[in-house]
């Protein structure tokens, strides 16, 4: 289906102004536009055109994930209404998985026939009911942060110790003793000068550790939501 088609021309007119990807894809699930985001956002290729291409027909790593998003678009057209999906891996062609809200709406032309999904994507954001009671503004989530003061693993415990876990709770996912997990939490709080959790929230908040998430934790892949 041509990206000028009368059905389309309206949204792309839009999407074309907009910072956030967006795009079209028809009823068959063949891409009709993509936005220069969108563009970025999947790391499409400058030569490619993407007009009447299935997800498994792009040359990029996300591909391996066309059965999913194909899923997302029948379950949007079943639904008649959005869906959403968190869509994770290695967009804007970075080195490092990242997890985004990916949200579908359906199309319908002027006699109400069901003619493919508009999509959009934006990054996960985190916002702990320590944030919403404080008015914080959520925070993008990345796997992806630099410190000077921290080590990786540090940096694994403290993603832990954000979620207000306990002591307890770290040591069995780390599978060693209590004391141990004390002992690197000790050290943590020296090296940021604080002396209680409420401070080191205060501190990574400034820091902007608190959206980092471990690698770990991370799959590539599509999880319906």
């Amino acid at each position: 289906m041509p990206a000028n088609d009368e059905n389309f021309s309206g949204l792309i007119a839009m999407m074309e102004h907009l910072n956030e990807p967006w795009g079209i894809k028809d009823r068959e699930s063949r891409h009709v536009y993509m936005n220069q985001a969108a563009l970025l956002y999947t790391g499409t290729p400058s030569g490619f055109d993407i007009t009447g291409k299935l997800d498994a027909e792009f040359p990029v790593s996300w591909a391996e994930c066309a059965d999913d998003l194909q899923e997302h678009d029948r379950r949007t057209e079943a639904s008649r209404g959005q869906t959403t999906v968190i869509e994770t891996h290695y967009w804007f062609g970075k080195a490092y998985l990242t997890p985004w809200v990916s949200e579908k709406l359906p199309i319908y032309n002027s006699v109400g026939d069901y003619i493919g999904v508009i999509w959009n994507a934006k990054p996960l954001n985190s916002l702990s009911p320590h944030k919403y009671i404080n008015q914080q503004k959520p925070s993008v989530l990345t796997t992806d942060v630099s410190s000077d003061v921290f080590t990786q693993s540090e940096l694994d415990i403290i993603f832990f110790m954000l979620q207000r876990l306990s002591v307890k709770e770290i040591a069995k996912i780390y599978n060693i003793s209590p004391k141990t997990i004390q002992n690197r939490i000790y050290n943590i709080y020296q090296k940021a000068d604080v002396h209680s959790l409420a401070q080191f929230e205060e501190y990574c908040s400034h820091a902007q550790l608190d959206s980092y998430i471990p690698h770990r934790l991370l799959e590539k892949g599509i999880q319906f939501i």
